[in-house]
């Protein structure tokens, strides 16, 4: 498969998700669940093409048995990756999910206070905002980074609008006010994992941080999903992070 139809691919499964969601099951827990259900069950190996460089990946998730407060943000993308000269990174993506409000132009759960914990525990951390009406201010962000042509020789469009934006929690900390008037500062969700952690960027790899979303650090859960990615860009086979089981399980089980 092509690297910017499966970007596509997976823009179209997050709209499909977030307007399906809207409005009986609005709740950032349930959206983010239906999201990985969606995902996951089309999309666990690919091997992309179009690039210098061959890019497979190998993706799954867990869910959090327990605690249910965390101080690392509702999703995590934890990733290891191994280069063609056969390197290794291994980091993780903290995101903190937000739905915006029904009838309103804002997000009122999002909280300074929660933020500001979360970063400084993660620097890199993003603010996730759900949003149910069509976001086309954030578009422009990602468009260079991506063969616009190719959409339009494919499908006869570009996707012009996406309904999960992703922006630095920093950035959004520095604004103050948690409204569409953020959407502006972000990227779609399925660039910044495409784009972004699936290659390596915008990802913590302090010790103690991974150790602690993996769950390795009794007195923190990490966050509620995680995001297993295994990325090759090489002759390797990807390989899956490894966590700890007695906190993470797999969804469906007990």
């Amino acid at each position: 498969m092509q690297y910017a139809e499966y970007f596509h691919r997976i823009e179209k499964s997050i709209n499909a998700v977030l307007r399906k969601c809207f409005p009986a099951t609005w709740d950032e827990n349930h959206i983010t669940f239906s999201l990985c259900d969606e995902l996951f069950k089309r999309q666990k190996f690919v091997s992309l093409e179009g690039l210098d460089r061959p890019f497979k990946i190998i993706w799954d998730f867990r869910k959090l048995r327990l605690p249910e407060e965390t101080d690392y943000g509702d999703i995590g993308v934890l990733v290891h990756l191994t280069t063609w000269s056969n390197e290794t990174l291994e980091g993780v993506g903290l995101l903190e999910a937000k739905r915006r409000d029904p009838g309103k132009g804002s997000f009122s759960s999002a909280k300074t206070s929660q933020l500001k914990r979360i970063v400084s525990k993660a620097p890199s951390a993003q603010l996730l905002l759900y949003d149910y009406e069509n976001v086309s201010s954030c578009m422009d962000n990602w468009s260079v980074q991506f063969e616009d042509h190719f959409y339009r020789r494919r499908y006869g469009e570009v996707i012009p609008f996406t309904h999960a934006v992703c922006l630095p929690a920093r950035t959004a900390i520095q604004q103050g006010r948690y409204t569409t008037d953020l959407h502006k500062f972000g990227v779609p969700l399925s660039y910044q994992i495409v784009g972004r952690y699936f290659r390596g960027f915008d990802l913590e790899t302090d010790a103690r941080t991974i150790a602690g979303v993996k769950g390795n650090i009794a007195r923190h859960g990490g966050p509620r999903t995680l995001i297993l990615v295994g990325v090759s860009t090489g002759d390797a086979e990807p390989q899956l992070p490894e966590v700890n089981s007695n906190r993470y399980v797999r969804a469906g089980d007990a």
